[in-house]
């Protein structure tokens, strides 16, 4: 799963979908490079934001000492130039980024630090045209400037730098089971290509004698006087890291705010040391405010910046909100949400004080949200993070803020920061404002459903901003999609038909790259797969009796031949699950021979429903059933030994190639175990999967706690999770089924406090993996009595908070908010099912009896 920078890198393409980076607009800035028709003799070949140059006939070496050079933008044309000159001399392939655009966001404040820098990778095929090369490029880009790579040696002054490491994609398995690509150790062995932040060699490569040199200059560098010991690494960014530290001379500790010469470029093109510089005078003018870190100094390390400041005492005010967040634990009526909505108002009171102390000596903040508050024991605030703190009526220097929170682009200083607070007090009670950064009136719609539940005054809260006044259609718009909610009923036919013209206007079947827009692991995985991919979206359009156009299974089959059976995958992320969803729509032959290609790679480490072994088997059961009465004998075999393995694996056995997942659920837990073991019990009535499964289903209730509201919650980390993916639903769910055919007392116990927490008032996202959409179909899972009885209505009523409509289609807000999404996993396709599952069919093709785990696991 992509973590938040690499998030980043899918929303920078298209301010409504998560999109692959390469389809960036960025045409007005290409280098003349990436235009004009490459040397004779040479192919372009073009991979994301990249652009390759390879010799016509050269077979490319496998792995070697590669060669990147870095840039700024303003050198960015010459330095590709003459690299490029010399890289064609000597007839050595060589990518680069294909646009000022590009270079500017992948330099980004945002993007993964682990490749800032790199503007340019040369792949010399041997070590000595590797060192030929290195001393050229060092000497032709000489007094050029660039980020430091840091995960690389730098050769000389210049901006060139090199590693070991692969030049062409192969892949294995690491320790924690993840796929990643490889190197070839001396055995022939596929191991981990280590790509971190510091300088390594495989432990089998020798450093050529000539690096040896710059091995010593850059221990050199290092500057023993620094009179600071980090103690703990509060954050890393592409800009540098901000870290927690004792002064070693004074026993004070100090917060290091670090800066990277060239790297983390705003949208004003200010790299991370100007802004660590106008901090630094921000809070100069700031100094003696209570609510302001104090500035001890500015100190140069090496080549990186370092703003040394006061350490204040406290959480962040996200930290709060998710400590404090009343939704989430229980809090029913008014007296009972009254604390919370008391401590929102001493916060706001503190933070309005705050920016008029600030806006009282000439300057805006700029940059107000929840990490950028520090709230003290005793209830007082600071700000942090002053970066964009300038002169109030600064019209040059970009605002900044986190999705949702941010007055537009040209609000003046005052009028934008008062946007901020505004948003930031509606953002404690509500904390899913990244919906006004996909439409900006749900922030009216979030700000009167919480003046409704908080019992709040006409006048409570900041000033509501005037710029929110000009969003009439935006506002009926939003009417729309309440009205859909409101009244004795759901709209169930409406809402269906809207989800699914949102579905239809997203495809793009001349795309070979997706078919339906989804999460940002789409493109991982060619776009075919059942979580992310069209495998999911079809299947959801074929179980709520929805047409599914021909020209989209031919889309479907086509893509998924293209993928690499080495990297197969399993039921949720792989070809096993597409297999069965064209055997599902019909394609029974292409269907058994994508599963045939499956069957091919080596297995997954990983045990679980959502990506390993039990997912592939239960995979295998659906298959076994494509040939109709007559059930595939072969298929059930191997899931049987699937089964058995996976129950040595439960006991404590170690099983070769296989390891426990970490958590419980559904997806990512033993529980798609279990349902393995009950699915085979019931057809072959092997009387020792009954004990399997409750031995998996034990195990996974070992993670489970009970909560100070009576819920019962998967608990992993510091997390507490009801999910179906990961989380105590999931398991619910599997007990219930066990349950069902067993007596199991302890199981069946856990059934009232989890269904309890799946109608929980506040859910943040909406999908059906992580979101409301799952936890309230587990939810009339598991209850008695009707679909929506019991609070289950109630929370389907609550989804307008995330739906947007645009026309007569509804939109749905993929993982993390920033964009949306049609997905299974996250999206319109996962919602679309679960509201299915719900009404019992209703509003599309008559009822519909399956219960949700045949649902969720293509039964």
């Amino acid at each position: 799963m992509p973590g938040t920078q690499e998030t980043q890198l899918y929303c920078l393409a298209d301010r409504t979908y998560f999109e692959t980076p390469a389809r960036l607009p960025d045409e007005e800035s290409r280098y003349r490079l990436d235009t004009d028709p490459p040397p004779a003799g040479w192919r372009r070949e073009a991979v994301g934001l990249w652009t390759s140059l390879v010799p016509e006939h050269a077979e490319p070496a496998e792995q070697g000492w590669k060669i990147h050079v870095s840039t700024v933008p303003g050198e960015a044309e010459d330095t590709l130039r003459d690299t490029a000159r010399i890289c064609v001399r000597h007839g050595v392939p060589f990518k680069f980024l294909r646009s000022g655009r590009a270079l500017s966001v992948m330099a980004d404040k945002y993007m993964n630090r682990s490749g800032a820098g790199k503007f340019i990778a040369v792949y010399p095929p041997d070590e000595t045209v590797f060192l030929t090369l290195a001393g050229e490029l060092s000497q032709a880009l000489a007094g050029r400037s660039g980020p430091y790579v840091l995960s690389d040696l730098r050769i000389g002054d210049a901006p060139v730098y090199t590693r070991y490491g692969a030049f062409v994609p192969r892949w294995c398995t690491d320790a924690d089971g993840r796929r990643v690509l490889a190197l070839r150790d001396p055995s022939g062995t596929l191991v981990p290509d280590e790509r971190g932040v510091v300088f390594r060699t495989p432990a089998w490569v020798e450093v050529p004698e000539a690096l040896r040199p710059h091995l010593a200059a850059r221990a050199a560098a290092r500057d023993d006087t620094f009179p600071y010991t980090v103690t703990e690494a509060l954050q890393f960014s592409n800009a540098g890291g901000i870290y927690l530290a004792v002064d070693r001379e004074t026993g004070r500790r100090v917060v290091l705010r670090e800066a990277r010469p060239h790297c983390g470029l705003d949208g004003a093109g200010d790299d991370a040391v100007t802004r660590l510089h106008r901090e630094h005078r921000a809070l100069t003018t700031l100094a003696g405010l209570d609510c302001v870190p104090e500035a001890y100094g500015v100190r140069t390390v090496w080549e990186h910046h370092f703003l040394i400041e006061e350490h204040i005492e406290g959480n962040t005010l996200l930290e709060e909100i998710v400590a404090r967040f009343s939704l989430v634990r229980g809090a029913g009526s008014a007296d009972e949400l009254a604390p919370y909505v008391a401590w929102t108002d001493s916060v706001v009171g503190e933070l309005t004080r705050a920016l008029e102390e600030i806006h009282a000596r000439g300057l805006r903040f700029g940059d107000l949200h929840p990490s950028n508050v520090i709230v003290r024991p005793d209830g007082r605030i600071a700000l942090v993070d002053f970066e964009y703190a300038t002169a109030l009526d600064d019209e040059d220097t970009p605002l900044a803020g986190a999705q949702g929170l941010q007055a537009p682009p040209g609000t003046p200083g005052a009028e934008a920061d008062a946007y901020a607070l505004w948003a930031t007090w509606l953002a404690m009670l509500m904390p899913v404002m990244e919906m006004a950064g996909l439409e900006r009136a749900k922030a009216l719609t979030l700000e009167r459903w919480a003046r409704r539940r908080y019992g709040l005054p006409a006048g409570a809260g900041p000033r509501r901003p005037a710029l929110l006044r000009g969003l009439d259609a935006s506002r009926r718009r939003e009417a729309e999609v309440a009205a859909l909610f409101e009244g004795p009923d759901v709209d169930w036919a409406g809402v269906r038909a809207r989800l699914l013209a949102g579905i239809h206007a997203g495809a793009t079947p001349g795309r070979t790259d997706r078919l339906f827009p989804g999460g940002p692991d789409l493109f991982a995985n060619g776009g075919t797969d059942l979580a992310h991919g069209a495998a999911g979206v079809l299947y959801a359009l074929h179980r709520v009796g929805a047409p599914v156009p021909e020209e989209w299974t031919d889309w479907l089959a086509r893509a998924a031949l293209r993928r690499d059976p080495a990297g197969a995958g399993g039921l949720f992320d792989g070809l096993p699950g597409t297999a069965v969803v064209l055997t599902l729509l019909g394609r029974t032959e292409q269907g058994r021979e994508l599963w045939d290609r499956a069957a091919s790679a080596a297995p997954p480490t990983a045990a679980d429903l959502l990506t390993g072994r039990a997912g592939i088997a239960l995979a295998a059961l659906r298959m076994a059933r494509a040939g109709g009465t007559d059930l595939d004998g072969k298929l059930i075999d191997e899931a049987l030994r699937t089964a058995r393995d996976l129950d040595r694996l439960v006991r404590g056995e170690a099983v070769e190639g296989m390891r426990l997942p970490e958590s419980a659920g559904l997806l990512r837990g033993l529980s798609g175990a279990a349902l393995l073991d009950l699915e085979l019990h019931t057809l072959t009535g092997e009387t020792w999967l009954v004990r399997a499964a409750r031995t998996a289903l034990g195990r996974e209730a070992g993670h489970i706690v009970g909560m100070p509201d009576g819920t019962l919650q998967v608990k992993h980390g510091q997390r507490h999770l009801l999910y179906l993916d990961q989380g105590s639903s999931g398991v619910a769910l599997v007990s219930q089924a066990y349950e069902a055919r067993h007596r199991a007392p302890a199981l069946s116990a856990l059934i009232p406090g989890v269904r309890k927490g799946c109608v929980m008032e506040f859910v943040r996202e909406p999908g059906l993996f992580t979101g409301r959409t799952g936890l309230v179909a587990a939810a009339a899972q598991l209850g008695p009595g009707p679909r929506t009885g019991d609070g289950v209505l109630a929370s389907v009523r609550n989804l307008p908070w995330h739906l947007v409509a645009d026309g007569d289609r509804l939109l749905v807000p993929g993982r993390t908010l920033r964009r949306f999404s049609a997905d299974l996993a996250s999206g319109a396709a996962g919602v679309l099912l679960g509201l299915h599952f719900l009404s019992g069919g209703e509003g599309g093709a008559g009822q519909d009896p399956a219960g949700l785990l045949e649902l969720l696991t293509l039964g």
